[in-house]
């Protein structure tokens, strides 16, 4: 099988390290590499060749007679960038090739300390290493192309927070007047006027713990007042998080829409609950009262109009529970309350449904009593929901609820033997009007608002919330609430006290 010969361009100026060279090169190749080399003595020449011949690697001196230093690479590199460069140096230029390597040279070699092994064997690294570093940089082009044509605003800054990257919408948010401005290299409180003051401290949280931070906040973006979805994506080296991409989104369209459709809601609910209040009473009475008088028939369908009347109900009282979270948390009352007290009130609630059902409840508390400051109707929906939507789901075998004490926080999950949740719905669980799944009973079918209020409360409490499921074994949800005995709160002249409930 013929060997790929290797075509190397010596630059020298000195006879005896030239030939030197071409000895190393022919008796490297007598021991399987196949180089071919070719020679210049002035950087002139040197421009001359690479203009005509394509090589595999250049190994050459930075002082000729028409070229010196710094310069010498710049000029060879320029004409042949994607052509590896091996310096070689004598021990008073150390410095000068270290620059030049920062600047893109592959590696150098001490004339003195020259031998065949080592210059072949730095003739191959030099070519692998640069052909992954050109395959790097073509990536890196091409995802370039791709991000410049997104219309999300994409910034990348380094950890102390220097813009290293930022494409067209972005500079075009920045300035609207000038989108060709160049960003690159200022820091993030320089361009706050187009990313929301709350950036740099969710960059930091992204780069100090290395996850993805997402938050919405308001800005004045494209010069009109808006609203943007943040999100801060740490990137690792070695393990570390050493850059953070930003994304922003302007979503402003999109929450007035939500917020539209909310309005809506919230009045529709408010007119149908004192009509709807009556229409159930009404029925029932006379499914109590009358039942003897009427005809099976007629029971059946009143039996029916009655369950959809209820169930009605529950759907606005979900309606106006989202409705009293989007007035904002003066709504939460917060109070030293028991959250183990809390879990065993919802257990006691679904108790009944659960034994018609043949479905054991569990609980497991490292504690009998866990106490932190809380909204405590808003933590009682918390559980009122994910039990029932446990409930709902699980046709044999057991749903369990835990509280348990982890430093500074309180963790608790509920967890079930039901029909599980498919991977590709679980990002989609908490958002509005969502459902997936079928219900163990038919008149249990839900709003698609009850993890959607969960995740809203939760976020009051500046808690977390987490999902967990494989369909066929089953669910677990568990969530998260700080330990917090007493608040600090602010008195009239602004100074701090603590506030004990």
């Amino acid at each position: 099988m013929e060997t790929l010969k290797i075509k190397v361009l010596i630059i020298e100026d000195e006879k005896p390290y030239l030939r030197l060279m071409d000895a190393f090169l022919a008796e490297a190749s007598a021991h399987g590499r196949d180089f071919e080399a070719a020679s210049a003595e002035t950087l002139a020449q040197a421009l001359e060749l690479l203009k005509k011949t394509p090589f595999d690697i250049i190994l050459s001196d930075l002082f000729l007679p028409d070229s010196a230093g710094l310069e010498t690479f710049t000029a060879i590199h320029g004409r042949a960038p994607d052509t590896p460069v091996v310096l070689l140096t004598g021990l008073e230029n150390d410095a000068v090739a270290e620059e030049a390597m920062r600047r893109g040279a592959q590696d150098y070699l001490l004339k003195k300390t020259i031998n065949p092994e080592s210059l072949a064997r730095a003739i191959m690294y030099a070519i692998e290493r640069n052909g992954i570093e050109v395959s790097l940089r073509a990536s890196e082009e091409r995802y370039r192309t791709l991000i410049d044509a997104l219309d999300d605003a994409i910034v990348v800054f380094d950890q102390e927070l220097r813009v290293i990257m930022a494409n067209p919408a972005f500079k075009t948010a920045l300035r609207p007047e000038d989108p060709r401005a160049e960003v690159t290299g200022r820091k993030l409180p320089e361009v706050v006027s187009a990313l929301p003051e709350k950036c740099e401290k969710l960059c930091l949280q992204a780069l100090s713990e290395g996850r993805i931070i997402t938050a919405e906040e308001p800005s004045v973006w494209n010069n009109r007042q808006s609203v943007l979805e943040i999100k801060c994506v740490p990137v690792l080296a070695a393990g570390i998080p050493r850059r953070v991409v930003v994304v922003a989104r302007d979503i402003t369209e999109r929450k007035q829409v939500e917020q539209l459709r909310d309005d809506f809601a919230s009045l529709v609910s408010h007119e149908l609950r004192s009509p709807l209040t009556s229409i159930t009473a009404g029925i029932g009475m006379v499914l109590e009262d009358g039942g003897r008088r009427l005809t099976e028939e007629e029971k059946m369908l009143l039996t029916v109009s009655y369950k959809d009347a209820q169930r009605l109900d529950r759907i606005i009282s979900k309606l106006l529970e989202m409705s009293r979270l989007k007035s904002g948390p003066s709504r939460f009352k917060k109070t030293l309350a028991d959250v183990v007290g809390l879990a065993d009130e919802a257990i006691e609630r679904f108790t009944p449904r659960a034994k018609t059902r043949n479905i054991e409840l569990k609980r497991r508390y490292s504690a009998a009593k866990i106490e932190t400051l809380l909204d405590t109707d808003g933590i009682t929906e918390v559980f009122t929901n994910l039990l029932s939507n446990a409930l709902k789901f699980t046709a044999k075998g057991s749903v369990e609820i835990g509280v348990a004490q982890q430093g500074d926080r309180i963790e608790c999950y509920v967890k079930d033997t039901g029909a599980g949740i498919p991977k590709e719905n679980q990002p989609c669980l908490f958002q509005k009007f969502m459902r997936f799944g079928k219900p163990v009973a038919e008149d249990e079918k839900g709003t698609g608002l009850g993890l959607f209020i969960v995740k809203e409360i939760l976020r009051r409490h500046n808690g977390t919330l987490a999902v967990s499921s494989e369909p066929g074994i089953g669910t677990t949800f568990t969530f998260t609430l700080p330990k917090i005995l007493c608040e600090e709160v602010q008195d009239a002249g602004g100074k701090q006290e603590t506030k004990r409930q």
